[in-house]
């Protein structure tokens, strides 16, 4: 029997769900843009292949602000098409804390929907974690969690490799 662990994860009920494995080039890349994009919070997109992460992609923050940001839309529709072209996925959706703790804030949870603050729709991206990677803490702290319909914020145990 087979159930829905969290979005776009299917499990065995009959054996302990697989633990997101992120190599840790990936948490690198992730940690160095967040801290070139200090004093702001950066933010990007990690793609996978076969459900591995394989990419980092750095988009730009619209906000350009050490409390919020917000993913640049052109950038967002073209790495759109080109996962559309090679066949890629999208694993996790990333942004760090410049000061505070790698947990989604009121703000990150309610920029999850859209629009803004409809936590009783479906997030925009349901199948996709979300990763934060927190500069408040040496060396820096990084986590995954997924956003549900609800606004309920789930944490998702991540192996770095």
């Amino acid at each position: 029997m087979t159930v829905k662990r969290s979005p776009g994860r299917r499990v065995d009920l009959d054996r302990e769900p697989p633990v997101p494995r992120i190599p840790r080039t990936i948490v690198d890349e992730m940690v160095m843009h967040a801290r070139e994009d200090l004093p702001n919070e950066a933010c990007g997109m990690v793609h996978e292949k076969d459900g591995a992460p394989i990419a980092v992609h750095r988009v730009k923050n619209d906000s350009a602000s050490p409390y919020r940001y917000e993913m640049n839309p052109l950038q967002m529709l073209r790495l759109e098409g080109q996962r559309d072209n090679t066949g890629e996925g999208l694993f996790a959706i990333y942004h760090s804390h410049v000061a505070s703790p790698a947990r989604p804030s009121p703000t990150d949870v309610r920029m999850a929907f859209f629009p803004p603050g409809e936590v009783e729709r479906e997030p925009m991206f349901p199948d996709t974690m979300y990763i934060l990677v927190s500069l408040a803490l040496e060396p820096p702290d990084v986590r995954a969690f997924w956003i549900r319909q609800g606004g309920e914020v789930a944490e998702e145990p991540i192996e770095i490799v």
